[in-house]
């Protein structure tokens, strides 16, 4: 199979990349790891539904297949547990995401707007006269001008052509979900001395509940998640019965790799920067910098030698205000700072 660019990952910055290029005449292939899990309960925030629009088409969010957020509330800094209702921001509601919903959407999209979807796993890249020479897991290969890596946290093809990943932090997720039974319609923050937890409903009924904490500090592991939630204050009352629900640890790093993009490749989407949960930037930015980085596909395959320095240049630009959004978060939760996870936060970047 020969195409003009291969995406690596379908999920959302390579569905939007696909739609970005193929609209504009590129012959493309979606490459979709059936195996690819996403994480639960994501969220978007107020304003991002003309983004989704813009690089899906209109109808991808309803209510039909997701939930409307009307606010969120946070312990954040006090025991007081505080609500911000999105009834008076202008930009409207927010979406609490049905995942995998979403990505199989996201997919169709681009299988209509012309992209070739194919199911497989990379397994082989090796550079080529004209681009790469990909061979899949199964021993199929792809002759692909330029590739396009938004395989996620794994960056398969970054890893394979050795540009080396960055982490500021060793973050990971205790997730588990359970039965929803809070009313609520939002997305509910609870800081603690060794991390913080979050749980936002799902659609269908479901909820997910996640506690964030470093590495070195997770302890006892999944046989402490009871112990832990039992220790909140607003948690163990939101989520009802979760004491006894079965969690999964979870990479969560804010990380990025060295190098963005270079001759016939580039990655967009968690494949390029990973950031931290509380910034709620994950899913707008692989959609944004996925779509933007399709369209500069086209241009450096016609010869456009500057095609990706703007991209890169508003990607570090937002790997930066993410990092100080994250150290004003640190700042405003002074009750515990001497507990070495704020005492992390409160110093990185200075």
């Amino acid at each position: 199979m020969r195409c003009d660019l291969l995406v690596a990952g379908a999920g959302p910055a390579g569905a939007a990349a696909a739609i970005a290029a193929a609209g504009r005449g590129l012959r493309v292939v979606l490459l979709h790891d059936p195996r690819a899990t996403a994480w639960p309960g994501e969220s978007l925030p107020p304003g991002m539904a003309g983004l989704v629009d813009a690089a899906f088409g209109p109808g991808l969010l309803d209510e039909d297949r997701h939930l409307v957020a009307y606010g969120t509330r946070a312990a954040w800094g006090s025991d007081d547990l505080v609500e911000t209702d999105f009834l008076a921001n202008p930009l409207g509601g927010g979406w609490l995401l049905d995942r995998a919903r979403f990505n199989a959407d996201a997919r169709a999209r681009a299988a209509a707007a012309g992209a070739t979807m194919l199911e497989g796993r990379l397994e082989g890249i090796a550079a080529a006269s004209d681009g790469w020479d990909i061979t899949l897991r199964d021993s199929r290969r792809i002759a692909a001008r330029f590739i396009l890596d938004a395989t996620g946290r794994a960056a398969a093809v970054a890893r394979r052509l050795g540009t080396g990943r960055e982490a500021s932090d060793r973050q990971v997720a205790l997730v588990a979900t359970l039965d929803d039974a809070d009313p609520y319609r939002g997305t509910s923050v609870e800081a603690v001395a060794d991390g913080w937890w979050y749980t936002t409903p799902l659609p269908g009924g479901r909820r997910v509940l996640a506690f964030l904490t470093d590495a070195g500090l997770l302890g006892d592991g999944t046989a402490g998640w009871a112990r832990r939630l039992e220790a909140t204050l607003h948690m163990r009352r939101i989520a009802g019965a979760a004491a006894g629900a079965a969690p999964r640890i979870c990479p969560a790093e804010t990380a990025a790799e060295r190098t963005l993009h270079g001759p016939r490749w580039c990655a967009a989407g968690d494949a390029a920067m990973t950031f931290d949960p509380l910034s709620s930037q994950g899913i707008t930015a692989a959609i944004l910098m996925g779509a933007r980085a399709g369209a500069a596909v086209v241009e450096a395959l016609a010869g456009e030698t500057s095609a990706f320095d703007d991209w890169a240049e508003d990607y570090r630009t937002l790997q930066g205000e993410t990092a100080d959004l994250g150290r004003h978060y640190a700042l405003l939760e002074a009750r515990w700072r001497d507990a070495p996870f704020w005492a992390r936060r409160r110093m990185a970047g200075s």
